[in-house]
């Protein structure tokens, strides 16, 4: 197999391009319009109030370092999963041999360098958070030290590695201003962010019975599929109320999409077949990109 069909190949299985990279823009949008949003509702005087204009420069700057760490987590999970893989997934391309870990370093390293080239290019203020990025992913690649209790807790597991996105997007919020706007919405964008990546987590793990893997942990599989939707239920509320604060005269138009989905996750539990476990995960997964999108709504 020629390199760029192997590399095709590759992504397609464990890294689609064109689904991360909406997910991924979608993040980087929201940040840079919530960023920009809440440098001109400040008037603080330790703060320069600039008037607000749409860079798509900026934002692909911001969209490419955002795309290489995704890649660096996915690679990182290759590593990590490698034996379990060959066990129960000897089909995925690394187990089968169409791609090695050791091509998957190489790439790993051309990854650091370009982030961290760009970060000192365009904006050299933000090299110590892109540093405390990579600290975090270092410890969260190591299971935070406490592999064997992780492994036993998948709720602890998705805890403490999905506190990456708010990391990450703190890194990101430097480039649009050159300077991190801090304030209490701010924190409230992080918990965003936060509860975000549990919803995107627990929605590819929620699956009907017949679905199931030998070997695959899914949240259906630990908690069974009343629990984990109730679960992913109960994150998605506490979303739009986020989202709702956030944006206040859009409530109602929160309120609408919130019930839509709820409803979605009633019929999984009251069905449990295929159809709805599909639902289940995309509802989830449109809601959060209106969520990250609407985030532009505060600039008009």
């Amino acid at each position: 197999m020629n390199f760029i069909k192997k590399w095709y190949t590759y992504q397609k299985e464990r890294f689609p391009v064109l689904m991360y990279g909406i997910y991924i823009f979608a993040i980087v949008f929201s940040t840079y319009s919530f960023v920009n949003w809440l440098n001109n509702s400040l008037s603080y005087s330790s703060v320069i109030i600039k008037p607000f204009e749409f860079k798509w420069n900026i934002v692909g700057i911001m969209f490419i370092v955002a795309f290489l760490q995704f890649l660096m987590v996915r690679i990182i999970d290759e590593f990590k999963d490698y034996e379990e893989d060959c066990k129960y997934r000897p089909y995925r391309p690394v187990p089968r041999g169409l791609v090695t870990l050791k091509e998957l370093r190489v790439l790993f390293i051309i990854c650091v360098i370009i982030q961290f080239s760009i970060t000192a290019i365009f904006c050299a203020n933000a090299i110590p958070f892109l540093i405390a990025v990579w600290i975090f992913f270092a410890i969260m690649s190591k299971s935070f030290f406490i592999k064997k209790i992780v492994e036993k807790h998948i709720l602890l597991e998705v805890a403490l590695d999905e506190i990456l996105m708010p990391v990450l997007v703190v890194y990101l919020s430097i480039f649009p201003l050159k300077q991190i706007v801090i304030d209490k919405y701010f924190f409230l964008f992080l918990i965003m962010t936060y509860i975000i990546s549990w919803i995107v987590e627990i929605a590819r793990k929620v699956r009907c019975k017949e679905d199931e893997e030998k070997g695959v942990k899914t949240y259906t599989a630990v908690f069974g599929i009343k629990k984990a939707t109730l679960l992913l239920s109960a994150l998605e509320i506490i979303l739009a109320c986020i989202q709702g604060i956030i944006l206040k005269k859009y409530t109602i138009s929160v309120i609408c999409l919130i019930l839509a989905v709820i409803l979605i996750n009633i019929g999984f539990i009251t069905k449990q077949n295929k159809k709805f476990a599909k639902l289940t995960e995309l509802s989830a997964n449109m809601y959060i990109f209106l969520v990250y999108f609407s985030m532009g709504l505060l600039l008009i």
